[in-house]
This record gives structure tokens, sequence and C-alpha cells, in this order.
């Protein structure tokens, strides 16, 4: 094969570009906000960029990434049991001192001015375009050149977007990853994996601040 057949193989590999995507994704959002409040910072990067691929680069609808109810059936048991576990692992977290002292900031600073209502709406919009991301975009991206080796493939970088936050919080990602991807690839829809972690913040941030306000 000639450089030039490889490097046009490259660029018209979804896979390579979901990851590259992801990649540069991931690393712009780590050291800084392209709008000026960080909910709308995250939705630009972590959704509108990977849509902005699916629609411009790939020419497919958006409903073929997980956007679809899939297997809703199954789906609805997987939410219950993730959420119940979720709240179970959200305590557990808030005992720890590293995410007290973590989370308080980051709760202010992401729902300023506190309050049940706002932040479920702010945490629904943020763990809908980070699932999207990696349970959406990355997984069925990778799906047609790896078949289900694409759960492991897509937990690396969702692992690797926790660096900066408290060290068990890194660690459980991985497993949460594999876990999301499995019933998401099961299923073929992320919204089972939307619900559960945005149960999870939700649940985390009672926790960790004694009550709905901050």
């Amino acid at each position: 094969m000639t450089l030039r057949a490889a490097a046009t193989r490259i660029v018209s590999d979804k896979a390579t570009i979901a990851l590259v995507a992801v990649t540069i994704v991931v690393s712009v959002g780590h050291y800084r906000s392209v709008l000026p409040t960080p909910l709308s910072s995250d939705t630009l990067l972590h959704l509108g960029v990977p849509l902005a691929v699916i629609w411009l680069v790939f020419r497919q609808s958006p409903l073929e990434y997980g956007l679809r109810l899939g297997n809703w059936r199954e789906g609805l048991a997987w939410t219950a049991g993730g959420i119940a576990l979720m709240g179970a692992v959200a305590l557990l977290f808030a005992l720890t001192g590293d995410f007290q002292t973590y989370y308080v900031k980051y709760f202010a600073v992401r729902n300023p001015g506190g309050g049940l209502d706002t932040w479920v709406l702010r945490s629904g919009v943020q763990m809908f375009a980070w699932e999207f991301l990696f349970r959406g975009f990355l997984l069925f991206a990778l799906i047609d050149t790896f078949g289900p080796r694409a759960i492991l493939i897509q937990a690396v970088p969702f692992a690797l977007a926790h660096f900066g936050k408290p060290e068990w919080e890194t660690y459980t990602s991985i497993a949460g990853g594999l876990l999301s991807g499995w019933v998401t690839y099961r299923v073929r829809s992320f919204y089972p994996a939307w619900l559960i972690h945005w149960a999870l913040i939700v649940t985390l941030n009672f926790f960790v601040m004694g009550g709905w306000g901050v």
C-alpha cells in the first residue's frame, strides 16, 4: 500500500476519526473553557463536535449513534439497577475527604446559586453531552471495525478524561466505562448510560452538599 493510499484510508476510517476527535475534545475541555460557562463549553465540545463530525464527515444520521431507543425494555431494567447501584456509590464517594473537597468547589462552579431544579437540569444536559461523546459517538463509530471490542476501547479515553478528579473516581471510571459500554452495546442505545450517570451526579450533589442547595 502506498503512503497516499494509507493516508486516504486513515482519513476515511470512522474509527480513526472518532478516536482523534474524542482525544482533541477531551484535551481541549481539560485545559480551557471555550464558552463563557462550563456547561455551555462542555455541551459544545462533548455534543456539538461529535454531532458535526457525524453530519459533515460521516454523512450519517445521529440516530445511528445510540440516539434510538433500541431494546428499551431491557434498557429500563439496566437503568433501574444502575441507578440503585449509583446511589450506593455516591454515598461512598461523599464520605471521602478528597471527594468532599473536590466536589464542593465543582458544584459551586457548575450550579451557581444552587437549587434542586437548576442542578437537575444542568447536570442532565451535561451528562447527556458527556455520555453521547463516549457511549454514543465513539462507541458506535468503533463498532463496525472492532465489534464488541469497541466496549474496551471506548473505556480508555473515558477513564483518561477523569484525570484531575479524585483518584478513586478515576479507578472506578474504568469499571463504569466498561459496564456502561456493555449495556449500550447490548441495547443499542446510550440512554441508559446517560440516565445512570445523571443519577450519580445528582445523588452525589445531595450527599456532598448535605441537601439540594449549594
